[in-house]
This record gives C-alpha cells, sequence and structure tokens, in this order.
C-alpha cells in the first residue's frame, strides 16, 4: 500500500522505477536493477512485521486478527460490487435505442430454463464427480435438487424484483434483460461455489478448490485494479494509474490471503467453509443491488445523446426569461 501511495511522486519514481533503456526485461543488468529496487520495500515491511509482533501482545493480536477478519466480508462484499460494475460497464457499451423489456411470461422461463442447462454440467461435474447421478447415494441427490430448486425460486423472484428497473421510460430494456442475466448467472455461479464448498458437500481437504478459490481471487483483483484505474484515470487520482494499480492489487491479495486466514482460525473452521461463507455473501451482493445496477446503465443511446445538448444549452425564451430575472434583481438591489 505505500508502495501504491509514494508511486506518482519524486521518491516512488526514484525507488520503484527501473529503466530497462531498451534492452528488454529479461536481461541481467534489468534484473539485478529490480531486486536492489525492492530491497527498501521488503526492509520496510520485515520492520513493519517485527515491531508489530514485539509491541502486541496475545490480546491486541487477538484483535489484529478480528479486523483481519471482518476485513474478508468487507471484501467478500467488494468482490460482489466490482463484479457488478464489469457487467454494467458492458451494458453501457452494448445499449442501444430504446426498446421494451422482454418480460413476459415465456422469457422469464426461459431465462431460468437457460440458467439450469448452464449449471446442471458443473453440478455433474461438481457435485457428483462426473459420474452416473443414478449411482449417487440418495442424500447426495436430495442436495443438489434443492440446491437446483433454488436456482428456479431465486429465478422468479429476481424477475419480480427487477421488473420495474427494465421496463423503465427511455432505456434500452433488452439491454437491461442480458445485463440482468449475467448478473443472475454470474451471482448463481457464486452460490454454486458456495455450495459446493460447505461441509455437506464436500471433503473439506480438497486440494482441487483451494486452486480455484486462488484463480478466482486472481481475477476479482484484476477487475478491481481495473476498476480503480479507470476511476484513477477519470478523476485524476494517480494513486490509482499506472504502476500504482498493480501495487494495490498485491495489497488487495495480500489482505485477502490474511483476512481468510485469520477468520478460519478465529471461528475453528476449515479453510473451504470460510471461502464458502465469502462466495455466499458475493451472491447475495449481487442479487440485493441488481435493481440498483440496472438504473446505472442509463438510458437509451438515442436519448441520452438527444438530452445532451439540451443539458448544456438553453433556448431563446430562457435566455429571455434570465435576462428578466437579471434586470429585475438589478432593479431591487438599486431600490
Amino acid at each position: 500500500m505505500i508502495a501504491a501511495l509514494i508511486r506518482p511522486s519524486r521518491l516512488g519514481r526514484f525507488l520503484l522505477t527501473v529503466e530497462s533503456n531498451g534492452e528488454g526485461v529479461l536481461k541481467k543488468k534489468y534484473l539485478t536493477k529490480g531486486l536492489i529496487k525492492t530491497l527498501p520495500v521488503i526492509a520496510l515491511a520485515s520492520l513493519i512485521w517485527y515491531f508489530l509482533n514485539i509491541s502486541l501482545n496475545k490480546e491486541n493480536l487477538n484483535d489484529l486478527k478480528l479486523i483481519l477478519a471482518m476485513m474478508f466480508i468487507a471484501m467478500s462484499l467488494f468482490q460482489g460490487l466490482t463484479l457488478t460494475v464489469g457487467w454494467i460497464e458492458y451494458g453501457k457499451k452494448i445499449r442501444g435505442p430504446a426498446r421494451d423489456s422482454r418480460s413476459g411470461v415465456n422469457q422469464p422461463l426461459f431465462r431460468i430454463v437457460i440458467s439450469l442447462l448452464l449449471l446442471a454440467p458443473l453440478v455433474w461435474w461438481f457435485g457428483y464427480g462426473a459420474v452416473n447421478p443414478s449411482n449417487a447415494n440418495f442424500s447426495t441427490n436430495v442436495v443438489w435438487f434443492i440446491f437446483l430448486m433454488t436456482i428456479v425460486f431465486l429465478g422468479l423472484l429476481m424477475e419480480r424484483y427487477t421488473k420495474s428497473s427494465r421496463e423503465g421510460a427511455g432505456v434500452d430494456g433488452v439491454a437491461l434483460d442480458r445485463v440482468y442475466f449475467l448478473i443472475f448467472i454470474t451471482s448463481c455461479w457464486h452460490l454454486l461455489s458456495s455450495w459446493r464448498r460447505a461441509p455437506f458437500t464436500v471433503d473439506q481437504s480438497s486440494v482441487g478448490l483451494f486452486i480455484e478459490e486462488s484463480i478466482l481471487m486472481s481475477i476479482t483483483i484484476v477487475l478491481a485494479v481495473w476498476s480503480l484505474s479507470k476511476k484513477g484515470i477519470k478523476r485524476g487520482w494517480k494513486i490509482f494509474q499506472g504502476q500504482s494499480a498493480i501495487f494495490w492489487g498485491v495489497c488487495f491479495g495480500l489482505a485477502y490471503c490474511g483476512s481468510v486466514s485469520s477468520l478460519t482460525v478465529l471461528s475453528e473452521g476449515s479453510l473451504m467453509t470460510t471461502t464458502a461463507i465469502g462466495h455466499a455473501i458475493t451472491a447475495i451482493v449481487m442479487l440485493a443491488i441488481c435493481p440498483i445496477a440496472l438504473s446505472r446503465v442509463g438510458l437509451s443511446e438515442e436519448l441520452e445523446e438527444r438530452l445532451e445538448p439540451s443539458e448544456h444549452s438553453l433556448t431563446p425564451e430562457q435566455s429571455a426569461r434570465v435576462e428578466e430575472s437579471g434586470d429585475d434583481d438589478i432593479v431591487e438591489l438599486v431600490d
């Protein structure tokens, strides 16, 4: 985090920038310079770690673990927001002229069926181990049947919950339908990830799930860095631009690892149970803010272009009224 904050300054450029001079980054000279540049950062991190260990007693360390555990919940919330923002940006790119949303009877059922068809192979692969479901025991079939019925229930609920957001005046309802479905299927995928990490569905020592979780968090970090970098460029915040964004990504990754381990230790549970909670939080956040996300996609492209000139210019009648009101104010001041 310190590297991300000081990177835009002269000190940051001096400490954290290595020039290749057109010779490439795989040369011994460049790698040696890079190693030398990282030594102060490693030394600073080591000093912070050392002083924290000698200054904090056991009770304070438990408080620090609790803070990191709460950070895991916050980062799960942030993950849901980040994924939703990504689909909002996609919606802004695909929106067109004003069109009605396809929210009759057939289209909602079609979207639910598509969701089940997309999730069914994953359930077969992860839930049944890619074997014939008829050979599975009764409890396994019940667990995954409940999951699929949960998806159907959520599909019907979300269709009603987001209906007004997709049927507003002057919006591209077709684009909003697509964004809604993408948010919904992403949240369903997180629910699947949470479900299969639960104690009643998985061996808690699964190495494959740990590798998958690492990949998923890497994707989230990339999306978070992209979102921060984009906002930093838009608002002129240099600490979120360029290489600073990369340092923020490393910071998020380390914070996530620490928060997961802290929550696992405090809850005396397994790593998979902890990540299951995180996936459930992410899915709930995405479903809860879906109407807000759809409203952020904005008006249709044609209506937005039509409104832009009217916001920045006044008609002759409005100009005359402004002049009249200005004259009246002058008269009142003179009186």
